[in-house]
């Protein structure tokens, strides 16, 4: 709600839009925390999360900026991380379908946060999953494909890492409704 919305960091971000200058890094810690209290990552979060992001990219050359879609290339391990969690809740939703509480619910704030203690537990419940459905060897085959850019789990996030967290985790999510090439050229 636009009432919610602090008087100063409203001021900052015009002040940034109007000047091209980074976005204030509280609009940034804003959507986090809201991410973390609702346990949803929408259209308009991610997108105001990469606008943040490619503006601190452009502005400070360091790093490349973030895609429009999955980027299944992306080094980076606070995206790969975030579509690795997105990956096991699907891995959950397949094998316990209608669950009252998932992974999401349960881990997203310590697993974008503090990487390390979450996803060695996170890891040994998706084998459980994965047992359970039929055709568990495809989602084992998408954990081994996003666990391949990872060699270790970072013991924090910063909050930029943290916002590229949720973008990994909502491309990979929006990833999961596209008709595959493969599927397409069958029908």
């Amino acid at each position: 709600k636009t009432e919610n919305i602090p008087p100063l960091l409203a001021g900052a971000l015009m002040r940034s839009i109007l000047t091209g200058a980074v976005y204030p890094q509280g609009m940034l810690s804003a959507l986090i925390s809201r991410i973390r209290a609702d346990q949803s990552i929408n259209y308009i979060r991610a997108a105001m999360i990469k606008a943040c992001l490619n503006r601190n990219y452009r502005i400070h050359n360091t790093a490349k900026e973030v895609s429009m879609s999955l980027d299944r290339e992306s080094t980076n391990i606070a995206y790969r991380l975030g579509r690795l969690f997105a990956v096991l809740e699907k891995a959950q939703k397949d094998a316990i379908s209608g669950a009252n509480t998932t992974i999401k619910d349960r881990y997203y704030g310590s697993a974008s946060a503090t990487p390390s203690v979450v996803f060695p537990q996170l890891l040994r419940l998706a084998q459980h999953h994965i047992q359970k459905v039929e055709y568990g060897g495809r989602t084992d085959k998408m954990i081994e494909e996003v666990m391949g850019g990872i060699n270790g789990f970072p013991a924090h996030l910063s909050l930029d890492e943290q916002g590229m967290f949720a973008v990994g985790s909502y491309h990979q999510r929006q990833a999961f409704y596209i008709k595959s090439e493969d599927q397409k050229a069958s029908e």
